[in-house]
């Protein structure tokens, strides 16, 4: 594993136990291996296969036919033959730049740290990703979806108090917030209307011009057409930060509502986008 799986940054692997590291790429590598497991590069060594090697977990029997060597996961290459090993997915995608098995969780390619494709259709309900309204990756099972199927909800965090996060139907099954957290959150609206309405509608009306503005998913973004997709890509982290839930976990329950729905128009903008740059690259 090259690169990250969610934010698509470079691993530095580093050596452990003492162990050295190959001379042709600077991977960490181990005194038994016969061939580095991450560029494929032969040691001129006849070590004999060993199913254990100290800070690795050789759990795949190499596949190739004269090889008696065990693997780790995503090992690019076998340490003891040096053969190129393409592991499989159960459902699989595939990396359009170095064409590498992805994961459906993965948001980047962990080989060469291309960003993942669109998967064809939600997991949860099977509608095609390409005619869904808005799209979504669960912060939990990592997978995108539909935004028909994924919400916000309040979910039970390490340090205990309930922490907000975008889920999908599935890992949001069960999940629900405690009594004592949803209650305040439906009666707020209401004490406030009664109360003021003048003053509860008055910062809704700034606030109404996003969910109704420019459809073209570049204005969206704020960006030109034809603006670079590096560019376009930093510009939508830039945005979706902004809306993020601890963001805005201080807010009133209409402002959480309204982040909620620009961070969809904001996430559905560079899907469009990203579609339609795919072509030419």
């Amino acid at each position: 594993m090259g690169f990250c799986p969610t934010c698509g940054d470079e691993v530095a692997w580093k050596s452990e136990h003492g162990n050295p590291s190959c001379e042709a790429c600077g991977a960490p590598s181990h005194r038994s291996f016969n061939c580095c497991w991450a560029c494929g590069e032969s040691f001129d060594e006849d070590n004999a296969p060993q199913e254990v090697a100290r800070g690795y977990r050789l759990d795949f029997a190499c596949d190739a036919g004269d090889c008696a060597g065990r693997l780790a996961w995503l090992m690019p290459f076998c340490p003891w033959c040096g053969e190129e090993k393409h592991w499989p997915h159960a459902r699989e995608l595939k990396c359009v730049e170095c064409e590498s098995s992805l994961d459906r969780s993965w948001a980047f390619c962990v080989r060469c740290g291309e960003e993942a494709p669109l998967p064809d259709e939600c997991p949860r309900c099977g509608l095609a990703l390409e005619h869904a309204g808005s799209a979504a990756r669960c912060e939990q099972c990592r997978h995108i979806v539909c935004g028909d199927c994924c919400e916000v909800q309040a979910l039970p965090s390490e340090a205990g108090a309930p922490q907000e996060r975008m889920v999908c139907s599935e890992c949001g099954a069960g999940a629900a917030p405690p009594a004592h957290e949803a209650a305040p959150r439906s009666a707020a609206p209401e004490a406030e209307d009664t109360g003021d309405e003048e003053e509860e509608d008055a910062p809704s009306e700034p606030d109404a011009p996003p969910s109704a503005g420019p459809q073209s998913p570049w204005d969206v973004l704020g960006v030109s057409p034809g603006t670079p997709l590096a560019e376009v890509k930093r510009a939508y982290l830039a945005l979706v930060a902004q809306y993020h839930p601890d963001k805005v976990a201080a807010l009133g329950p209409k402002l959480q509502a309204l982040a909620q729905e620009e961070t969809r128009r904001i996430i559905e903008a560079w899907e469009t986008v990203r579609r339609q740059a795919r072509p030419g690259r």
